[in-house]
């Protein structure tokens, strides 16, 4: 599981046998099961997490019904600890889709690693720019498409969603509702074939 963690970061520079010694030592991995819940509304966010195998669901539960706004899949990075703390504690909820395996971080660990290791300032910074640009596009695109291109973006984008999650997850991400999901896969398929002919 280490390796993956090495290989991210060498994709923004090249890593010193010293530097991966660094990360793996330092490094706390954690197994969660199917289901277990990271992060309640109301909760204070302590921790940031890296997935390197699963899935992580962000939701939010309003008048009962949940609303799901993010998944996280390997590679990516759950950042609700990071900015200003709300003093309401979290707006959302973290929970495990499938059996899911993160790196968690918190800031404590991040300042003592970065006093040990300096070069690692510039690569978190590096990282944590891109993180939260691709964070605000999510925001953007998801809250300025419709249900029907939310899931046309998932198709083009992260096929293994729309190939592993529940009809009524998919449904809650796209918001609406499983019968109205099931009308807007027929209605691509529809005009795929109508394509072809």
């Amino acid at each position: 599981m280490k390796e993956k963690l090495l290989h991210y970061f060498s994709k923004f520079r090249p890593l010193t046998v010293g530097e991966k010694d660094a990360i793996s030592k330092d490094i706390q991995i954690r197994q969660f099961n199917k289901r277990e819940v990271l992060l309640k509304e109301g909760q204070k966010a302590r921790d940031n997490y890296f997935v390197l195998e699963g899935c992580v669901r962000q939701y939010t539960i309003k008048d009962g019904t949940e609303r799901i706004t993010n998944f996280y899949l390997a590679e990516d990075w759950i950042l609700p600890a990071i900015g200003e703390p709300n003093p309401q504690g979290s707006t959302f909820y973290l929970d495990c889709v499938q059996d899911t395996t993160l790196v968690i971080a918190n800031e404590n660990q991040g300042t003592e690693f970065m006093k040990t290791n300096p070069k690692f300032v510039e690569l978190s910074q590096m990282i944590l720019e891109k993180e939260i640009i691709n964070q605000q596009q999510h925001f953007t695109t998801y809250q300025n498409s419709t249900p029907e291109e939310r899931y046309l973006n998932l198709l083009e984008n992260s096929p293994y969603l729309i190939q592993t999650l529940s009809q009524i997850h998919l449904a809650s991400y796209i918001g609406v509702k499983p019968e109205s999901l099931s009308r807007i896969k027929k209605r691509i398929f529809d005009n795929k074939t109508n394509k072809v002919q």
